[in-house]
């Protein structure tokens, strides 16, 4: 029986861009927590920039494998936490800051962020993407523990692939996967969302089998590989969709959500019956 449902959120619990989640997505959540199944956002933001997502509605991201795995949340605890080392952080603060139209940010831990580089009018409509809760620009970034930081480029994926392969040459301790168009995550090397969900798993003292998870593109796939009950959207990339046993409809069409409904229906039976055999329609 599946205990635990982790999302990606960007273009597989939400296509990317959009403010807020279906209300069908909130009810299949209320619905799996109804059966006790648990759920809970796997992402690169932090829970502090999820409320908007729900609607305001805390019982959705209570739980969370937040930051690609560097914190992780736990009925609205912080049960884990690992920050970027500042130097190699200086570094990439240093290559980005006086790039035309790229940006660094960094964010607090109530989401607030700072950047140093492109001004507020260069970086358009990624500003309000990236600074859901607000931002502040900075001739130098402030001193602060950081979990949290991206990039921003504004000048093309050509342009964006080429400082990708540049930040990664000068900083090896850190990764800059190309997670959604524009931007970059800033990761500590090797460190994926993987190593969070293995951290849920065992504040909860759940098995891998027991989970299930969601994706859409490469900072998924660790993820999508470990856990045996794994399912990709119908838009995701080829890599999560090979790395995915089971696959479900786009983001745009509530494909999550519409898989959620079956976990929860599946659960309900198996409590109804009192056995723990019974497979979500989608894994049939």
């Amino acid at each position: 029986m599946i205990k635990l449902v982790l999302s990606d959120m960007d273009n597989t619990l939400i296509p990317f861009g959009r403010e807020r989640v279906s209300q069908r997505t909130i009810d299949a959540i209320h619905a799996c927590q109804e059966q006790g199944v648990d759920f809970g956002p796997t992402t690169g933001r932090d829970r502090a920039e999820l409320a908007s997502f729900f609607g305001g509605d805390r019982s959705c991201y209570n739980t969370a494998v937040a930051v690609n795995g560097q914190k992780v949340y736990y009925l609205r605890s912080l049960v884990f936490e690992r920050s970027l080392d500042d130097e190699p952080l200086r570094r990439a603060e240093r290559m980005v800051a006086g790039r035309p139209g790229c940006a660094l940010v960094t964010y607090r831990a109530d989401g607030q962020g700072d950047w140093v580089g492109a001004s507020r009018k260069e970086l358009g409509s990624m500003f309000d993407r990236a600074f859901i809760s607000g931002g502040m620009w900075h001739e130098k970034l402030p001193v602060y523990p950081v979990a949290k930081a991206g990039v921003i480029c504004m000048n093309g994926q050509d342009e964006l692939e080429s400082l990708q392969a540049e930040l990664t040459e000068a900083c090896p301790e850190l990764d800059f996967p190309n997670t959604v168009v524009q931007w970059m995550d800033v990761s500590i090397k090797g460190w994926t969302k993987v190593e969070g969900v293995k951290q849920l798993i065992r504040t909860l003292r759940l098995t891998p089998d027991e989970v299930c998870v969601f994706g859409d593109a490469d900072n998924d796939l660790t993820m999508l590989s470990y856990i045996p009950n794994s399912c990709a959207v119908a838009n995701a990339n080829e890599n999560a969709k090979a790395a995915a046993r089971w696959h479900v409809g786009a983001s745009e069409d509530d494909g999550v959500a519409i898989a959620l409904e079956q976990i929860a229906e599946a659960a309900r039976l198996c409590n109804e019956r009192g056995t723990e055999d019974v497979l979500p329609a989608f894994m049939c």
